[in-house]
């Protein structure tokens, strides 16, 4: 078996030390976090080097502070000062710069000295405003003298109208003529029915009752300044159904009136909706059991509404509403309702209420109703009505029931104005058959 010999060894000239890869991989790490360094370096002397000159060519000597006072000492008479050009004064990138004469140093004064003439006092008396010599010593234009503005006499405005706009944009309504109060001594009943524009057909049914009846017409119905146009065409009075914040969580509608809002705000969302119901002669509340109990809100919807000259009929959503004291307060022209047709939408509870309204009117000569434009609310309007009629009831707007309340714009209290009828029983007398043969009276 042959003998394996093992390999000579290198001899020690030729010996090699490599160096390991993490040594290596160190070394050129370094090396680039160097020439990093040295690029960071040179961008930010660059950089300075550029921004340098810019900031010394921005650095200007700052002006004087302004003198308080500056006495001049004027041989001669003072001439007038030269007020500039408009134009020129108007200007904030002209610098004028205005010579002045050269002027003694101040010193204490020598003890010999005759005293000065009296033209020289009084130019030594001359002293400039403060912002006048501040501004001449600097060499800028002192600003023209404006005259205090002269008192202008107050002049209302009206609040601007939203951008909102559910419909044909429709001018401001402005206030119709009060219709006189009814002569003779028969009782006199206002119906109001309420919540008219939102829909088309029950508002147009409502419109072909007779009457003189008040429809209230809600503002952001799409179709309420068409309707309350043919309300109107129709012989009957046309209100704004003013949406305002009530008591609970129901929704009163776009651009109502809140609590929490601002004086402009709210003349601003009346103005809205009166624009969106033409021809409307007066004002009452939908919803508004929080809003007509907060004086403050009521006395600015009440200021505007004086202005305008419209009234209101606060429809009493709450007993704590303080709007018709506010109204009178305020000047305008009020009232209130009495009772609603038809809290419980029943023909026979709607019928009730109906010979109760009469009732009242027979026993103090006026009483207000209200209604909505329900199904049975309309049908039972349509039958009563013209027995009313015969009966001796005149039917008026709510602009003469104010009139004929004598709440026309009197204080609370003066005037004999009654607010709302008092003293009538829920039930009792009866009432009167109609004067026509073919008309039943209704039973109680």
């Amino acid at each position: 078996m042959p003998a394996i010999e093992p390999y000579p060894p290198r001899p020690a000239d030729r010996l090699e030390i490599r160096p390991r890869r993490g040594r290596r991989r160190s070394r050129r790490r370094t090396r680039r976090l160097v020439r990093a360094a040295l690029l960071v370096g040179f961008a930010l002397l660059l950089a300075l080097a550029m921004l340098e000159p810019q900031a010394s060519r921005e650095r200007r000597p700052s002006p004087p502070p302004p003198a308080r006072e500056l006495a001049l000492a004027l041989p001669g008479p003072v001439p007038a000062p030269m007020q500039p050009p408009a134009d020129l004064a108007s200007s904030a990138s002209l610098v004028a710069v205005v010579p002045l004469p050269p002027t003694p140093p101040l010193a204490a004064p020598a003890p010999a000295v005759s005293p000065p003439a009296p033209e020289d006092k009084a130019v030594a008396s001359l002293r400039l405003p403060p912002g006048d010599a501040g501004s001449r010593l600097s060499g800028d234009l002192p600003p023209p003298e404006r005259a205090p503005p002269a008192a202008a006499a107050a002049v209302p405005r009206s609040a601007p109208v939203p951008p909102i706009e559910l419909g044909r944009p429709v001018p401001v309504a402005f206030p119709a003529p009060l219709v006189r109060r009814p002569r003779g001594p028969r009782p006199a009943l206002t119906v109001i029915i309420d919540d008219l524009g939102l829909n088309g057909p029950a508002t147009r049914r409502t419109i072909r009752l007779p009457g003189p009846l008040t429809l209230a017409f809600l503002p952001y119905g799409e179709s309420t300044p068409e309707l309350a146009r043919e309300a109107k065409a129709s012989g009957h009075e046309v209100f704004l159904h003013l949406a305002m914040e009530p008591l609970g969580n129901e929704d009163p509608g776009p651009m109502a009136l809140l609590s929490g809002l601002g004086s402009e705000e709210l003349r601003r969302r009346l103005h809205w909706a009166l624009g969106r119901v033409p021809g409307a002669s007066g004002v009452n509340n939908h919803m508004g059991s929080r809003l007509t109990a907060d004086p403050r809100a009521m006395a600015v919807v009440m200021d505007e509404l004086g202005r305008l000259g419209l009234p209101f009929v606060d429809s009493m959503t709450t007993g704590a509403s303080v709007a018709a004291r506010v109204a009178l307060e305020a000047g305008v022209p009020t009232t209130a309702r009495d009772l609603f047709l038809d809290n419980d939408p029943v023909p026979a509870a709607i019928l009730a209420q109906l010979e109760r309204a009469e009732r009242l009117a027979r026993r103090t000569g006026s009483a207000v109703a209200i209604g909505h434009p329900y199904a049975a609310t309309l049908q039972v309007l349509a039958d009563w009505l013209p027995r009313a009629v015969a009966r001796g009831i005149v039917l008026v707007p709510a602009t003469a029931m104010i009139e004929l309340r004598g709440c026309a714009g009197e204080l609370l209290g003066r005037g004999g104005c009654l607010l709302r009828a008092s003293g009538e029983p829920e039930t009792g007398e009866a009432l009167p058959g109609c004067a026509e043969p073919d008309c039943r009276p209704s039973t109680p």
